[in-house]
């Protein structure tokens, strides 16, 4: 039995019918990039599934749900800044995770009430789905020495921060300080680096929507506050509303705070200032009708002049 068409089960459609529906039922022009090279895009450089998620970008439609001044220009042009951006992201965020076990690794050597292997003892039999990973899964990464796999059966601080993925780390992370007392910082901040780590880590597209649905980090908004960016505390509230805008600057905030390697530090910041100052505004004019899009580059280009004037002092 054929399965019955609806919105979220769409039939298989080959390229020149996905030109087609762009055309007539998306109401998408072909200005910005005409329908043959539209259609090479689709055949050797992306899925359409993957570049309809830009849509979002544009919230003006007809009351048929047409799509009122979007150009499949349009999202090439945001799947290609995406790309670029997660690549910048990414490399943030595994420098970050860096950062964050050798803070954990060097209290725990300066802790006179940790001998290495209580703690995290504690936290495996708090979580046990993190123990079997350890036990099971880890032994199907192919890359470690086999020395390596004698250190699962009783880990220590040291070296359990090489079994675990990002979330069950910044689990653990969480888990020493309150077990210790300690403090250990950041804490709150780790769900929105966590997001924006897998997010780019995962391929996945960000730039999708411009549209505040959150409330943003409190902790780094009064920072923001402080910086004078030059936008009052309804804007500051206002963009760190929207999801992306919010974990890309708790990831800045902490990244900053957390680099150890001040000319790591400095070259990133500048490559990220670069990129925003170069290739994300090389076709501005595209979006000159797309006030949402204008609006979040605004704040994301003063978040990063703001955050790299920091560590320009270091």
């Amino acid at each position: 039995m054929a399965k019955k068409e609806t919105a979220e089960n769409l039939p298989k459609l080959t390229v020149p019918q996905l030109i087609d529906y762009c055309k007539n039922t998306l109401g998408l022009t072909f200005n910005l990039m005409d329908e043959k090279k539209a259609a090479t895009f689709l055949s050797r450089q992306n899925y359409f599934f993957r570049l309809e998620q830009y849509l979002g970008i544009c919230t003006n439609k007809t009351r048929s749900g047409k799509y009122i001044g979007l150009d499949f220009g349009h999202l090439v042009e945001m799947s290609t800044i995406d790309m670029y951006l997660r690549k910048k992201l990414f490399k943030m965020a595994i420098d970050l995770e860096h950062y964050l076990k050798m803070k954990l690794v060097g209290d725990c050597q300066e802790n006179p009430a940790d001998d290495g292997y209580e703690v995290v003892d504690a936290f495996l039999k708090a979580n046990p789905k993190v123990a079997s990973s350890i036990k099971t899964g880890f032994k199907l990464i192919g890359y470690y020495d086999k020395t390596f796999f004698r250190f699962t059966k009783a880990p220590a601080v040291w070296n359990i921060v090489e079994m675990m993925d990002f979330n069950d780390f910044t689990s653990f992370y969480s888990f020493y300080y309150d077990y210790f007392r300690m403090e250990g910082g950041w804490t709150k901040q780790f769900d929105a680096v966590r997001r924006i780590r897998n997010a780019a880590a995962h391929n996945s597209c960000i730039l999708c929507s411009f549209i505040p649905r959150q409330k943003g980090d409190v902790e780094t908004m009064l920072e923001l506050l402080g910086g004078n960016l030059g936008m009052s505390q309804g804007t500051i509230s206002q963009m760190m509303g929207v999801p992306f805008l919010n974990d890309f600057t708790v990831l800045l905030s902490v990244y900053v705070k957390m680099a150890t390697h001040p000319s790591v530090l400095k070259k990133t910041l500048k490559e990220v200032l670069e990129f925003f100052e170069g290739r994300m505004v090389q076709h501005k004019d595209y979006f000159e009708g797309f006030t949402e899009v204008k609006n979040a580059y605004r704040f994301a280009k003063s978040v990063v002049e703001f955050y790299s004037k920091k560590v320009a002092t270091v």
